[in-house]
């Protein structure tokens, strides 16, 4: 039976499933697994978020974020507000793999994205989060605040509703969520994952075995 043989756990608890064949996308969002015991509804954006924010608290956690540089650096003019909050954030924002230096008033040179996030919009992606600090900031909690500010960003950067995944990407998807702490929800409590059981399928049915 072709499919994916599925890894285990780093912690060792063993991964949802041992073993799952991917069926396709539905509604121009969900996909569509089968299993050895029923089928998996995996909401890919959901389930992107949880394997990047992993990736970058583990990487941020030991202070070996990885940066990508930009082919072109962006000039970012931001309003004086946003402005203020950069200059505010810069260690955190090197810190997170930002390439960022003042080019004078209210702009900015953005020349590298934390390599996790280098698929988003540089500009975009940097007032959002000055907006996710700000929220966070509020809420109080030193710990939380940076846990949701990396939510914040890997939710930015996660794959969007309606993208077409090709199967390979779907494949990779899976097999990196699997190896995920919390593979069953996004950093902000929204399952990845909703399995149902052959067993329930039969009884739905009506049918004895």
């Amino acid at each position: 039976m072709s499919g994916l043989r599925m890894p285990r756990f780093t912690n060792g608890a063993g991964s949802p499933w041992a073993w799952c064949r991917v069926l396709g996308q539905i509604g121009g969002l969900y996909v569509l697994l089968e299993t050895e015991d029923g089928y998996v509804v995996m909401d890919p954006h959901a389930a992107h978020e949880r394997v990047l924010f992993d990736r970058f608290m583990s990487q941020f956690l030991a202070k070996q974020v990885d940066s990508q540089a930009l082919l072109l650096p962006e000039t970012v003019e931001l309003s004086p507000a946003d402005a203020r909050r950069v200059r505010e954030s810069l260690p955190l924002l090197r810190d997170m793999g930002f390439g960022i230096a003042e080019f004078g008033g209210d702009t900015f040179v953005v020349d590298a994205l934390p390599a996790c996030f280098a698929g988003s919009h540089g500009e975009q992606f940097l007032v959002e989060l000055l907006l996710a600090f700000e929220q966070a900031g509020a809420r109080g909690g030193k710990a939380r605040w940076r846990e949701e500010v990396i939510a914040q960003a890997a939710c930015k950067a996660a794959v969007k509703a309606k993208d077409k995944l090709a199967l390979e990407e779907i494949e990779q998807l899976v097999v990196d969520l699997s190896r995920a702490e919390m593979p069953y929800t996004c950093p902000h409590g929204r399952p990845t994952v909703i399995f149902t059981s052959f067993a329930e399928l039969h009884k739905k049915f009506a049918r004895t075995t």
